[in-house]
């Protein structure tokens, strides 16, 4: 996990030299991000924390949310759009990669919200279709994904455990043959509502080339009714063995993820990493 108030100070320091005024920088969200609202002004830092951890390129991770949520903004989706109030990123701030997008304040959804999020994923979806990769920044599957992070616990977890999740990721990821720009990240704490009543996505730093059924899977693994909903819409069947294989590596992809994720945050995450070996093993 990033360490002290330096990467903070740092930020603020940046923000201030481009005349941004920042008064009391407040923490969203400390996990897979460090998510900081510079306030009063509507602008908000992200920071990998145990993303980069188990990352080569995180800021290439940070360069793909940005290319996702400004190709989402031109097209007059609702989103959390590259900040204009500062130069556009990522920035190496000492020793940590940096990203700013404007600050959109939402609302957690309820249960009867599950339809029109899983029909406005979908959406998004069909959006990212047409996404131009001029830069070449998707140029990641998930299952390459699983393979850097296992790479990244080999002498940070018990080898038998390692093993056991390599053969979980030989066995569960999928080179998908159409591919386009995904989410891979879609659940319930994703997406909110903002004050207009428009729905939004957010949080595309997990995004990478691969199916569109990876979005799908993980939905329906993590809200069915938002998943179903989605799934409507494009036409797939969410109870299909096609869509299960999807469901399946996305088990595999966040069990390992679960294993760097206690390494860095320790004891509220190791439930969750002892749960997924002990469904590997059976």
């Amino acid at each position: 996990m990033i360490g002290g108030t330096d990467t903070l100070d740092a930020v603020v320091a940046f923000a201030r030299d481009h005349d941004v005024v920042v008064e009391t920088p407040v923490v969203l969200s400390s996990t897979s991000n460090i998510v900081v609202h510079l306030a009063p002004t509507p602008v908000v830092a992200r920071i990998p924390n145990v993303t980069a951890a188990g990352r080569d390129r995180p800021q290439v991770s940070l360069a793909r949310e940005l290319a996702i949520c400004g190709y989402l903004d031109d097209l007059g989706f609702a989103t959390t759009p590259p900040s204009a109030e500062l130069p556009l990123g990522p920035h190496r701030l000492g020793a940590h990669w940096v990203s700013f997008v404007e600050y959109v304040p939402l609302a957690p959804l309820e249960d009867n919200d599950a339809a029109e999020a899983g029909h406005e994923l979908a959406h998004v979806i069909e959006a990212l279709a047409s996404l131009d990769d001029r830069d070449g920044l998707f140029d990641r599957s998930l299952a390459r994904e699983a393979d850097v992070v296992l790479a990244r616990l080999e002498g940070r977890i018990d080898e038998s455990d390692r093993q056991l999740l390599v053969e979980w990721a030989d066995e569960a990821m999928i080179d998908g043959e159409e591919t386009q720009a995904v989410h891979a990240d879609p659940h319930r704490r994703n997406v909110g509502r903002r004050a207009d009543g428009e729905l939004v996505w957010f949080d595309f730093d997990d995004a990478v080339r691969d199916s569109p059924l990876v979005d799908l899977a993980t939905l329906c693994r993590s809200w069915p009714e938002a998943g179903a909903a989605a799934c409507a819409r494009l036409g797939v069947d969410p109870d299909g063995g096609e869509l299960a294989r999807y469901i399946e590596q996305r088990e595999a992809w966040g069990g390992i993820w679960a294993q760097m994720f206690t390494l860095e945050l320790g004891r509220e995450f190791a439930a969750g990493a002892a749960e997924a070996l002990d469904r590997r093993r059976g």
